[in-house]
């Protein structure tokens, strides 16, 4: 590079420095070999693969065109670690570069992958995962804990996600790092703020998108095991959706995004005035057929009702007709029995006048009187019945007791008057005597 005279390079554009390093490193490294872990592992629409190459302390920008993917026997996954063959190429209209990828191999399970599944397969074995001790969200917190950064996306996310679905809320924040170092620490300390706090009902736990890297804080020991130990409720709240942090294991319940954590806390005011409206329409239709039925119920039963001195005349006039049946039946019998006596008389008079017709005439004498003295004392008795049956009923009837003074007061409904308290003055009343009914009003009221 040349300098000019005054001792410093010649001024380049940035189109020329883009392609001075674009020629340096392309030139410098040709072709190498990179060992490191996949991240964010994406196959585009075009068929190209783009993911980051990564280890412990740096990342590096990868791409695996769609010519070579087709000639690779497999396909790695996000956290496998390999070895890559490949060149340095720098897009020069960005200032931009990346790994060209021109093979690969596998190099072992990966160490940040293996510890996660250790660390998975450790916390598995005490049960921290286990869905039974898992607790159910309450349906209509009255305060809602958030443990996320205060500068970042997520809780503007779920701040604009409970405006809508239930404008009065109440939000506790709790600032915590989400990612890199002292986050994992930051993230356990405000959960126990809020829990010493006591007034959040359910606790939103997480950050918005990221890679894998970003998200590492989620899959800390000490984070999983402070979601576990949490006395209220937490919805982990962390915005991916492909892989699964533990975090989201450990959880009472687990959102994709910050922004359906905020719609899984809290229902919506439209849908529950919505619900509420459905109910009342269903309660009031509900009463409304019951006091119906209940109406129609007790119309029947009032004209099914007979009132009691209605069913004593009806039981007088069912004894009158028995006794003058059983009268004619007597008289029709006597009279039946009488005709066939003179019928035998008549043929007994034929016969002459020996000594076995005086026999059969005397006989004849003698079961006629026998059988008027039974019908006699038959008639007799059933008189008798029939007089004690009267007396019975006239005993039991409550138009008996009139006769002795009583009376009895009913109001314009039929009801009997019991309590005097009941009936205020001015109310009409209907009494009935022995003989004779009265309309009276009451003038005034003299509790017993």
């Amino acid at each position: 590079m040349e300098k000019n005279v005054t001792g410093f390079a010649t001024c380049l554009t940035v189109s020329q420095l883009n392609a001075e390093i674009r020629d340096l490193l392309e030139e410098e490294y040709p072709y190498l070999q990179v060992r490191g872990e996949i991240a964010d592992w994406k196959i585009a629409p075009s068929g190209h693969v783009y993911f980051s190459l990564v280890d412990a302390q740096s990342r590096i920008r990868a791409v695996i065109w769609k010519t070579t993917r087709m000639r690779l026997p497999t396909l790695p996954r996000s956290g496998d670690a390999v070895v890559t063959t490949g060149r340095i190429s720098v897009y020069a209209p960005r200032g931009e570069y990346q790994w060209v990828v021109e093979g690969l191999r596998p190099d072992g399970a990966g160490g940040e992958r293996e510890k996660l599944l250790a660390l998975h397969a450790k916390l598995t074995a005490e049960g921290v995962f286990e869905a039974g001790r898992k607790r159910p969200l309450p349906f209509l917190p009255r305060a809602i804990g958030v443990v996320t950064s205060a500068s970042g996306a997520a809780i503007h996310d779920i701040t604009r996600t409970l405006d809508r679905r239930f404008p009065a809320y109440h939000l506790i924040l709790a600032h915590a790092r989400v990612q890199g170092e002292g986050a994992p620490e930051e993230i356990v300390q405000a959960l126990q703020r809020l829990a010493a706090d006591g007034q959040a009902e359910v606790i939103l736990c997480g950050r918005g998108g990221g890679s894998a890297e970003d998200l590492a804080a989620f899959n800390a020991e000490i984070v999983v095991r402070a979601i576990a130990r949490c006395p209220i409720p937490v919805i982990s709240a962390v915005g991916h959706e492909i892989d699964v942090t533990l975090a989201d294991l450990a959880a009472d319940a687990r959102a994709s995004t910050p922004s359906a954590a905020a719609e899984m806390a809290m229902p919506e005011m439209a849908m529950l005035a919505t619900r509420l409206h459905t109910l009342q329409t269903r309660l009031l239709a509900a009463i409304t057929a019951r006091i119906r039925t209940r109406q129609e119920r007790l119309a029947a039963l009032r004209a099914r009702l007979v009132h009691p001195r209605r069913r004593i005349e009806q039981a007088r006039l069912r004894c009158d007709e028995l006794q003058q049946r059983l009268l004619l039946a007597l008289q029709s019998l006597i009279a039946r029995r009488r005709q066939t006596a003179r019928h035998l008389s008549a043929r007994l008079a034929g016969w002459g006048h020996g000594k076995p017709l005086r026999l059969r005439a005397t006989r004849r004498d003698h079961l006629e009187t026998r059988l008027i003295t039974q019908t006699r004392q038959r008639l007799k008795h059933h008189q008798d019945r029939l007089r004690l049956l009267n007396a019975r009923l006239t005993a039991i009837s409550p138009l008996h007791v009139l006769t002795r003074g009583y009376a009895l007061v009913q109001d314009e409904h039929g009801t009997i008057a019991r309590d005097a308290t009941l009936f205020p003055p001015g109310t009409t009343l209907r009494v009935t005597l022995a003989s004779g009914t009265l309309t009276v009003q009451v003038t005034g009221v003299k509790e017993s």
